[in-house]
């Protein structure tokens, strides 16, 4: 019998892990069984994600609080007898003491990974369902998977499972969060390295000494949607709100507002626009009676950006010819209800200005619904947006908010001056051609079936 250990952050419960539920719905057709252990579980895990009925299990957490409790993380990973020696050559050898943020980082996972390995129930129920697997998969390459080295000392001499990673963005670009620690140990023990761009692959093979048996590439991607939305010529639909305003100029973007998103830049290069008089009076050329900005997620920056367009937005007595914007922030949306939006919506713009990304699934998603991007050229992104594609524009890592202004008016002169339904059958045919996750989801879960 066939079976699959799969470690998580904290599917199927909690809200994120979105795209994991859709991968394995095909890899549990490729396994007898299929064992889950969620690295925690949210404070509220009242939500959790379908997942198959038959051969799927869910085990107890790793952690039996969450990862990012300071007080609980030294509580069980300072006081115990968890290997350590490991950690303190790392400290001394990267120089870990020359850095506030790259201590905390190094705490951060050293606490978590020692309160793993000393909580003996939790590591003799892993060991029992590693020793009867054919394939321990880890879907994130940080934080469960710093367990491959301690899992393959336990099980010694004994038959192994195979030891997969998938490596996304944060997980494997360090400069993403700035340090991840022990690398250089994980890499060394893994038999499967599963990236899922080519740049992430090249990434790894050119960045460390220790390198993974296996480097593979196995693309994400995003579910078909109908044809009938309204980049794609369908009708939009008659309802009242910003975005379907007539003659609305429609420029979208998806994310958590951090600081690694950048929201920001769009915040301020929106109100350049705004006080741009070229801009206003080429929309009324063109027929645009003004442009619309929804943003979807929410995060700890999102009340400072509307605090500052606020501050900075064109106000009722200057004399300025001001272009007219509405401001649309959605807040934070389930999955089905952000692709409800994009089905009933037209978009002329789909924006995205992330510090470090590995292959935005944001990103696919726009593409599938025929979308136009503009995205910073970090990670594999550019394997989304290829060079010399008319529906996208690859922008510099460092941009302003400024450059990100001048391109932006590039882009809504291009948009009035030439309609976009080829550009949006060109980015639904990227999409079909390389990111349907029917196809990608399906032909890696038969490689993961392979390494039995």
């Amino acid at each position: 019998m066939s079976k699959l250990v799969l470690f998580t952050n904290t599917f199927p419960f909690g809200k994120g892990e979105t795209f994991l539920q859709e991968e394995l719905q095909f890899t549990s057709k490729e396994f007898d069984e299929v064992v889950i252990f969620p690295l925690y579980t949210p404070n509220n895990n009242a939500y959790k994600h379908d997942i198959p009925s038959v051969g799927v299990r869910i085990m107890q957490p790793l952690l039996p609080f969450d990862h990012k409790d300071k007080k609980a993380l030294i509580k069980n990973g300072f006081f115990c007898f968890a290997p350590i020696w490991f950690a303190i050559k790392e400290f001394f050898a990267k120089k870990i003491f020359l850095s506030g943020k790259k201590m905390w980082l190094f705490a951060n996972y050293l606490f978590m990974l020692r309160s793993i390995l000393s909580n003996r129930s939790v590591m003799n129920e892993v060991m029992e369902q590693i020793k009867g697997c054919n394939v321990a998969y880890f879907y994130w390459g940080d934080k469960s998977a710093l367990l491959v080295p301690f899992l393959k000392k336990r099980a010694g001499k004994g038959a192994l499972p195979k030891f997969a990673v998938r490596f996304h963005g944060s997980d494997i670009y360090e400069e993403a969060k700035g340090y991840l620690p022990f690398r250089e140990m994980l890499y060394k023990s893994i038999d499967y390295a599963i990236t899922i761009s080519k740049n992430g692959e090249e990434y790894i093979k050119n960045n460390y000494k220790n390198q993974p048996k296996v480097i593979s590439t196995h693309r994400l991607g995003s579910f078909y949607h109908s044809d009938a939305c309204p980049n794609l010529a369908a009708p939009v639909p008659n309802n009242v709100s910003a975005a379907d305003a007539p003659g609305a100029f429609n420029i979208i973007s998806c994310s958590n507002v951090i600081e690694l998103k950048r929201v920001h830049l769009i915040a301020q290069a929106m109100l350049m626009i705004e006080r741009d008089n070229q801009i206003c009076r080429l929309l009324q050329d063109g027929g645009i009676s003004h442009i619309c900005w929804t943003h979807i997620g929410d995060g700890p920056l999102l009340e400072p950006i509307k605090e500052y367009i606020t501050a900075y937005s064109v106000k009722v007595d200057e004399d300025i010819e001001a272009t007219p914007i509405v401001y649309n922030f959605m807040g934070a949306m389930p999955h089905s209800k952000v692709i409800d939006y994009y089905q009933t919506h037209y978009t002329d713009l789909f924006v995205q200005v992330s510090r470090s990304e590995g292959v935005p699934v944001s990103i696919m998603e726009a593409l599938s619904f025929g979308m136009s991007v503009l995205a910073t050229n970090v990670g594999g992104v550019t394997e989304l947006i290829p060079q010399g594609c008319n529906c996208g524009t690859l922008l510099n890592k460092d941009l302003s908010a400024e450059d990100l202004y001048k391109c932006l008016k590039e882009w809504i002169t291009k948009s009035i001056m030439q309609p976009g339904y080829e550009r949006a059958l060109e980015a639904r045919k990227l999409w079909e051609e390389n990111w349907d996750s029917s196809k990608n989801y399906a032909n890696f879960a038969k490689f993961l079936s392979t390494l039995q």
